[in-house]
């Protein structure tokens, strides 16, 4: 079966060096609902190619009218997660404008347009993990904070990805093994004793490396902790901190998981 197909346009000026930016409508059922995000919507059956979508929406969300000859160069396609409901394949195309240039946004799509400076995008001190609206408290998401809200989510991974912010000279799941090691870390040093090394786990169908602690784990101070900007980490796409647990799912969504006392019943060692 054919996976979704959408496309998006990455709007980039020679002259202030800036991108431009939509905050989606609230739209129940939308997993974007409320994001910031590049204009940009699913392929219609009358879109000859994907670069068409780009331009159509592009021009219906926020009335900014460009040509196929003014595409820079086409990114490679991208995946986007859903709440529900399969991937969605995502095609940037990239594309150059002089200057900045006034939008008319349709309300129905987009209630906010920003130009942001790339170099705010570049500034380390920017990026943090920090909550997400509609997601719990105890969860943590990479982003960036515009006009109140973040940037986070998929828009957030494929700007990093585009700046190339987010790990690329080594695998990416070692980069996420890298940061699991620190937030375990930091649990020793707030006296939690290990109880259990990291160890490849099977639950269900899913691999993962889990380790153990005693004690319990004091939410807050992680999050907290792991919350400011100069304890970043660019291999992280989510960090999930319970009493019981913590969960961080690394760049390629590989999951690691430190259990407060004990591993679940129902995990089982591999030596997959």
């Amino acid at each position: 079966m054919t996976e979704p197909e959408a496309a998006v346009a990455i709007i980039r000026t020679r002259r202030q060096q800036s991108i431009l930016l939509i905050r989606r409508a609230e739209r129940e059922g939308d997993s974007w609902s409320g994001h910031w995000s590049f204009p940009g919507g699913w392929r219609a059956a009358a879109d000859r190619d994907l670069l068409c979508t780009a331009i159509r929406e592009l021009e219906e969300e926020c009335g900014v009218r460009l040509t196929r000859e003014q595409m820079d160069r086409a990114l490679p396609y991208t995946v986007a997660r859903r709440k529900v409901g399969r991937f969605v394949l995502v095609a940037p195309f990239e594309f150059h404008v002089e200057e900045e240039v006034a939008t008319v946004l349709n309300p129905h799509e987009a209630v906010e347009a920003l130009w942001v400076p790339v170099g705010a995008l570049l500034d380390p001190s920017r990026h943090a993990l920090r909550p997400a609206p509609g997601r719990p408290p105890e969860m943590l998401f990479p982003g960036i904070e515009l006009n109140g809200m973040p940037l986070w989510g998929f828009t957030y991974r494929l700007i990093t990805d585009w700046l190339g912010l987010r790990p690329k000279e080594q695998p990416m799941e070692l980069a996420g093994f890298e940061a699991a090691e620190r937030v375990l870390e930091f649990l020793l040093s707030q006296g939690l004793v290990l109880k259990q090394a990291w160890t490849d786990q099977r639950t269900g169908e899913q691999l993962v490396k889990a380790a153990a602690v005693s004690g319990v784990i004091p939410v807050d101070r992680v999050l907290t902790h792991f919350s400011f900007p100069e304890r970043h980490f660019p291999a992280v796409n989510c960090l999930e901190v319970r009493s019981e647990y913590v969960r961080l799912a690394g760049p390629a969504w590989e999951e690691y998981f430190i259990y407060a006392d004990h591993f679940p019943l129902d995990f089982q060692p591999t030596n997959n």
